[in-house]
């Protein structure tokens, strides 16, 4: 995990193996399709930000990644699925594979035919946003789209920009309390350098952001 120092942030330093147990992640972002069918089981729910017409995802926007939820909003929907979030070290094992890859897909920069990424300036109501898994040259070499771009997405670690200096070799799991949690990914709007696979950054879990969506994880040995 982590950066060597000269290359990027500080925040990724010191660069450090980890052991990680099996898990799976999920191949896609959450999208407004499996978000309108958790506010059907959930009728006190409420829909995010924008896409809806009334509790029904627009139909443009039923297979592109949903957005504009809290770290709450996307625990509680991967629970409901029987899964959970992904741990901040598993989520970089499947951005960086084996290969210690700088990006998701590999080591060229990103561009257009990669990655829904560098737009300005405004989400003009979802359609700034792709259909989820239309970037297969951005794909990992396992199969799993949107690791880079579209949406950042919520990981389940309290974010702390010193943890990699006392991170626990085994399996860890971030900081036990903090401010911020951590988002991993960059979306539509960011520069390049957030689409690295080793990139990190923590922001408020309390407010709604145009930027941030959801995937979700599990232990290899559930069913």
């Amino acid at each position: 995990m982590g950066s060597p120092k000269g290359t990027g942030k500080k925040n990724e330093y010191p660069n450090h193996k980890v052991y990680l147990d099996a898990f799976y992640l999920d191949r896609f972002e959450v999208t407004f399709a499996d978000f309108e069918a958790y506010l059907a089981a959930h009728l006190k729910k409420y829909p995010t930000i924008t896409g809806w017409v009334d509790r029904k995802a627009r139909a443009d926007l039923i297979n592109k990644p949903i957005f504009g939820l809290q770290w709450k909003r996307c625990r509680n929907y991967c629970e409901w699925r029987k899964k959970r979030m992904p741990t901040e070290a598993e989520w970089e094992r499947a951005a960086r594979g084996i290969e210690n890859r700088i990006y998701p897909w590999g080591n060229e920069p990103p561009d257009k035919s990669r990655a829904n990424f560098g737009n300005c300036c405004f989400v003009q109501k979802g359609k700034v946003h792709n259909e989820v898994g239309h970037y297969e040259k951005g794909n990992t070499a396992e199969g799993i789209s949107d690791l880079g771009g579209n949406v950042a997405e919520w990981v389940s670690d309290w974010y702390d920009k010193k943890y990699y200096k006392r991170t626990p070799y085994k399996n860890p799991k971030g900081p036990k309390k903090g401010k911020y949690h951590v988002i991993r990914g960059g979306a539509w709007n960011s520069l390049p350098m957030y689409l690295r696979s080793s990139s990190r950054y923590g922001e408020s879990d309390g407010k709604d952001y145009y930027g941030i969506g959801c995937r979700c994880a599990k232990d290899a040995d559930l069913p």
